[in-house]
């Protein structure tokens, strides 16, 4: 049985549509308050938030691996990691303060409504289900990026995130703000029903979803300086087929690079602008049955 529901948003201080929706319902919470669980809002970075930068020091939603809780540094985003940790978790505890995470988030890449997954429990993906019948829109990407279980919605066994865009960094944007809100509502409206022991035939059903493959770096010269752009045919086409000499890239003397790779795979995040950093172009997937 579910007894508590955690809902974050702010975990990335610039991506406002899960902080807002926090606002809201910490003023007016009997929009997401249900009969037979409890659900908790909070925002995960609220100093990110008051800047509205992505974080302070360091990337708040790479802090909560089992080594960087343990031996947490001296910057903001680590002791505020250890904070979530002992407020949510705590990770690894046969018992948790909360049984499910929702953390909000939106991107700048062209992804729609998405779930990123993390998470292998079952309860997660029978979530996962529910949502796909409820919103036949909605691409699910199971993760395996650069820094693994490091997630906010890592803390504890069920969760996972909702991603959406394309939404510029510091900026709301009303279709996608309430198709966030709906997709909240129909997980809470989920919980409901698993403990009413209700019917649930959504959680029987197949749904396609996109494996995480690798990660694709943009074109780099000798002093690992950005030597190119995405190409202006892959831009903003997340979740479309790569085929075997379809471009990717542009250098900046118009030279095209192509996806030389027998496997067809599939393109997300292309473009996020929050990867720059992270030294990463898009990310490439499988898409599959499950």
């Amino acid at each position: 049985m579910v007894k508590k529901v955690a809902i974050v948003g702010g975990t990335h201080g610039n991506e406002l549509t899960g902080v807002y929706l926090v606002k809201k319902w910490q003023k007016d919470p009997s929009q997401i308050k249900r009969s037979n669980f409890e659900t908790i809002t909070l925002l995960a970075n609220p100093k990110a938030v008051k800047l509205c930068r992505r974080y302070v020091e360091k990337d708040l939603n790479r802090s909560f691996s089992i080594q960087a809780l343990s031996k947490p540094d001296n910057k903001y985003e680590s002791k505020r990691a250890v904070e979530l940790n002992a407020k949510l978790g705590p990770k690894g505890a046969k018992s948790t303060n909360v049984d499910f995470i929702l953390d909000l988030h939106t991107t700048t890449a062209n992804m729609g409504l998405s779930l990123v997954v993390s998470s292998q429990s079952e309860l997660t993906w029978k979530a996962v289900k529910y949502l796909c019948a409820k919103e036949p829109s909605l691409k699910v990407y199971r993760w395996r990026g650069d820094e693994e279980d490091s997630f906010v919605d890592s803390i504890v066994p069920n969760g996972f995130a909702i991603e959406v865009g394309p939404i510029p960094q510091g900026v709301l944007r009303s279709d996608l703000f309430f198709k966030t809100q709906t997709l909240t509502y129909h997980l809470l409206d989920f919980f409901q029903k698993l403990n009413d022991k209700k019917e649930l035939s959504e959680c029987e059903r197949k749904i396609e979803i996109y494996d995480h493959v690798k990660l694709i770096d943009y074109p780099r010269d000798e002093n690992g300086e950005i030597a190119g752009l995405v190409h202006h045919e892959r831009q903003d086409r997340d979740f479309e087929p790569v085929k075997k000499g379809d471009p990717l890239f542009e250098t900046f003397d118009k030279r095209t690079i192509s996806y030389e790779d027998d496997e067809e795979l599939y393109a997300l995040f292309i473009n996020e602008a929050a990867y720059y950093e992270k030294g990463f172009a898009m990310t490439l997937a499988k898409k599959m049955t499950l």
